[in-house]
Formats: C-alpha cells, sequence, structure tokens
C-alpha cells in the first residue's frame, strides 16, 4: 500500500483539501445568487429571516445523526476498535454536542469535536453570516464591495501562509506526515473560517460578475481559447502542484507547504470561477454538459443526507473489523460501503429531512 499510495498520481488525494474549497466556493457563489435576489425584490435583505432559514436547513438531520451515533449506534456492534472509534465518539458527543447546534464546534479542535466531518457545516455557516454585508455592498457601491473582498481575500491569504510557516502545517498529506500534524492543521487552519474565506469570497464575487457581465458580455473564440486555458493551468497546478510530495524521499519544507496553503485556495477557485462562468455565457463545452446532467437533480435531494451519513457507515465498519485484509485497491471503493450509505441517506431524507423541511415552508408561508 505505501509503495502503491508513493506514486505521484496519488496526489489528487493527497490535495483533498481543494474538494472542500469546492464546496465552499459553491456556498458562496449560492448564497450571493439568493441575497442578489432578494435585493432586487425587497430593495433589502432579511438577515435574521435567511440565517434562521439557514439553521432550520441543517440542524434536524444533523440532529437525528448526532443522537443516532450517541445513543443508539454505540450498542448495535462490538470488535476490536469498537471502543477506540465509536465508543469514544458517543462519549465526547455526549458531553460536546451543544457545540454542533450553535454551528461553533469549528473551534475546540478536532480531537473533541462531535462528528469531527461536519466541522464544514459550521465554517459554512459562520462564513453566510457575513455574506450579506459583501453583497449589500456590491449591489449599492460595487467598487467599494469588490475592494472590501480584494481586503478580506488577501488577510485570508495573509493568516493561512504565516500559521501554516510557523506552525509548520501542511495541508498536503504528503509521504511521511503525521497524525499529530494533520490534527494540528485541520485545528488552527483547515477548520477555521477566517482561513477559508478566500475561496468563498470568490465564489461571492463570480456570482456578481456573472450578474453584471451576462446581458451584454460576447467572447471571441481567442478570449475563450485563452480563458480555458489560464483555467486549465492554474486548475491543474492547484491539484497536481505538490506531486512530489508522494515521493518516500520528500523531505517537509515549511515555505513551500505554506504558499500551497496560502495560493491553492486562489487558483482552485479562479479554475471554478471561469467553469462558472463560462458555462453562464453557454461557452463550457462538454464540462458545462456534464455539469448539467439531470442526474445530478436527483441525487441532490440525498446529497446532505449522503455528507451526514458517511462517517458513522466508514466508524462501524472499522470498530466491526475482526481480521487483518490484504491490500487491493478496491478496498479505496467498497460497493457494499456505498450501497449502505446511499440507503441510510435516502432513510434519513425521507423520515427528517424532507418533512421538516415542509414544516419550514409552511411557516414561512405563514408568515
Amino acid at each position: 500500500m505505501a509503495q502503491t499510495f508513493a506514486r505521484s498520481w496519488s496526489v489528487i488525494g493527497r490535495t483533498s483539501i481543494l474538494y472542500t474549497d469546492s464546496f465552499i466556493f459553491i456556498s458562496g457563489f449560492l448564497a450571493s445568487h439568493g441575497l442578489f435576489r432578494e435585493l432586487r425584490r425587497d430593495k433589502k435583505i432579511n438577515v435574521w429571516g435567511n440565517f434562521l432559514s439557514r439553521y432550520l436547513r441543517f440542524t434536524p438531520s444533523l440532529a437525528a445523526v448526532i443522537l443516532f451515533c450517541t445513543y443508539i449506534m454505540d450498542h448495535l456492534g462490538s470488535g476490536p476498535q469498537w471502543n477506540l472509534v465509536v465508543k469514544r465518539h458517543s462519549d465526547i458527543c455526549q458531553t460536546n454536542m451543544w457545540r454542533n447546534f450553535l454551528f461553533i464546534h469549528n473551534y475546540f479542535g478536532f480531537e473533541e469535536m462531535c462528528l469531527t466531518h461536519t466541522h464544514q457545516l459550521a465554517v459554512d455557516m459562520q462564513l453566510y453570516l457575513v455574506a450579506p454585508f459583501f453583497v449589500y455592498l456590491l449591489w449599492s457601491r460595487r467598487w467599494l464591495g469588490l475592494g472590501s473582498l480584494i481586503l478580506l481575500g488577501a488577510y485570508s491569504t495573509h493568516l493561512r501562509y504565516t500559521v501554516a510557516y510557523n506552525r509548520k502545517l501542511s495541508t498536503v498529506v504528503y509521504f511521511g506526515t503525521t497524525v499529530s500534524q494533520l490534527y494540528e492543521t485541520g485545528n488552527f487552519s483547515y477548520t477555521l473560517p477566517a482561513h477559508r474565506a478566500t475561496v468563498y469570497l470568490i465564489g461571492v464575487a463570480a456570482r456578481f460578475v456573472i450578474r453584471e457581465t451576462k446581458p451584454s458580455l460576447s467572447l471571441s473564440k481567442v478570449q475563450l481559447l485563452i480563458g480555458w486555458s489560464v483555467a486549465v493551468a492554474v486548475g491543474a497546478l492547484a491539484m497536481c502542484g505538490p506531486h512530489h510530495m508522494s515521493s518516500p524521499s520528500y523531505e517537509y519544507s515549511p515555505q513551500e507547504a505554506a504558499l500551497y496553503n496560502a495560493l491553492s485556495p486562489i487558483l482552485w477557485g479562479a479554475f471554478l470561477g471561469w467553469i462558472t462562468f463560462a458555462d453562464s455565457i453557454g461557452h463550457a463545452g462538454i464540462i458545462g454538459r456534464i455539469l448539467s446532467w439531470k442526474g445530478f437533480t436527483i441525487f441532490s435531494r440525498i446529497c446532505y443526507a449522503v455528507y451526514l451519513t458517511q462517517f458513522p457507515v466508514f466508524f462501524y465498519n472499522v470498530g466491526t473489523r475482526r481480521s487483518a485484509d490484504y491490500y487491493s485497491p478496491h478496498l479505496l471503493f467498497e460497493f457494499g460501503e456505498v450501497v449502505a450509505i446511499i440507503l441510510l441517506s435516502v432513510i434519513l431524507t425521507l423520515l427528517v429531512d424532507l418533512p421538516f423541511q415542509e414544516v419550514k415552508t409552511i411557516l414561512w408561508n405563514r408568515d
């Protein structure tokens, strides 16, 4: 297994932070989309109403999974690592689940976090709280708004570089990295909204640019070729630039790690921003057709539940494992595990998510 993952291609997993950066970019884009629409309709933003709507969107399914993992899952199995993986997380959730319900659990470290994978929800919620301010500035005073986005993005970039360099962190899972270093990277950079703000603001800016330019903009073939060439280059640099870190002979460099932590969200955000922009003007080609596939409409109904249920399934399978196994590449994608996640996600969506969204709709319509 070590020899397999020492090859350069493994960088697509070692730079996995880019996948969550994609999530944050989309969140910033969609948040600004809704806020701009509200401004166009009402000439104001109902900050409290938007926050409450988002809280009610996130919390019911999150609460159901937390309560299941805390009080029920602990009694559903056993194994050599059950106490380490399942029982320990159950104990942590009994003490600290209140942090999840307030969406502040990302500030307390991975070691004492209930359902560690949900830190992304807290980051997203906290970034959403500042989105109305920037969207309103862009709507009312565009240059001041753009300047504010650039300044905050630059400050976020400075934070990522400084903290990564001083604390010797790395968002690339390089060959030989330690678990303690991964925890420190998560606690002091990866889970903090101030560090993740850059790519979120790029998403906000992308929606603003599309709003301002789409009706009148027409690009020539040369301009489109240049745009796509630059976008693919910076996207490839963000994902594959640290390929040498896969080598067993790689020696950690604080400056190199800090530069990647600082610049990769900008490069990846620019790549995603161009794809979104090009698709909005009808020049995304095959990528646009793939992203417009109707099947995504079906998956979007359960994707939040998939996000919530996958780690409990992983923990259960690890906790109940009673023997060592031989390594095989197919273990990275276990069919049975995927089926279990999909089934549990459908159940969670039907029993919790959709009913509570219907309740929210009724309350909003009554108001």
